[in-house]
């Protein structure tokens, strides 16, 4: 199979999706916006054609062992651990061996050495906290996702892939041509990230 045939999965897309990927995500909005007048009445994102929806948490909707390569950012803190677990061991099933999974999450230990480092700042905690991302709202009840459930650093990170299967490289171990170039995307260029 040749590298522009080669399926390359975009979990948790958002709004921006990768050209030559295939984008899932699932958020309700995706459907309401190609109802007819629907960006317009439930004010929905503007979310790209080639966007589809599906719930990764129930199936990633591929065959066994038919994806090159699956990036995933900005995804893994919506769900809960177990749901995490989950959606891991679905990359697993759905990888090709020798295929290739990057995962891109908010770095919690980096967020917590910036909090002891301006402790002195009465405010910290209560900047902390809001970093985290972690407060609900009626927004759930429609889209289980739109809130972070949980937070990881490195090793949480490379614990969930091993106990979903996964043999561990670290980036660094990869080759530089390992994984296909991804446009420059920042979602959330405040938050710091880890990746896997």
């Amino acid at each position: 199979m040749s590298a522009s045939t080669e399926l390359k999965l975009n979990v948790g897309c958002g709004t921006s999706g990768i050209p030559g990927w295939v984008n899932i995500d699932n958020s309700p909005t995706v459907l309401l916006a190609r109802l007819p007048f629907g960006r317009r009445i439930f004010r929905t994102p503007d979310w790209p054609p080639d966007v589809r929806r599906a719930d990764v948490r129930k199936r990633i909707p591929f065959p066994d062992a038919s994806v090159s390569y699956i990036y995933s950012s900005h995804t893994f803190e919506h769900f809960t651990y177990d749901e995490s677990l989950a959606v891991a061991k679905e990359c697993l099933r759905v990888l090709k061996q020798g295929g290739i999974l990057r995962i891109v999450v908010p770095d919690l230990g980096i967020m917590v050495r910036d909090y002891l480092a301006e402790a002195a700042n009465p405010k910290a905690s209560h900047r902390f906290i809001g970093r985290l991302l972690l407060t609900g709202s009626v927004r759930d009840v429609l889209h289980a996702g739109a809130h972070h459930k949980q937070m990881f650093d490195a090793a949480s990170l490379v614990y969930l892939f091993r106990e979903a299967g996964f043999p561990i490289l670290r980036g660094a171990e990869l080759p530089a041509a390992a994984f296909p170039k991804l446009p420059a995307m920042n979602l959330n260029p405040d938050v710091p990230k880890t990746s896997m």
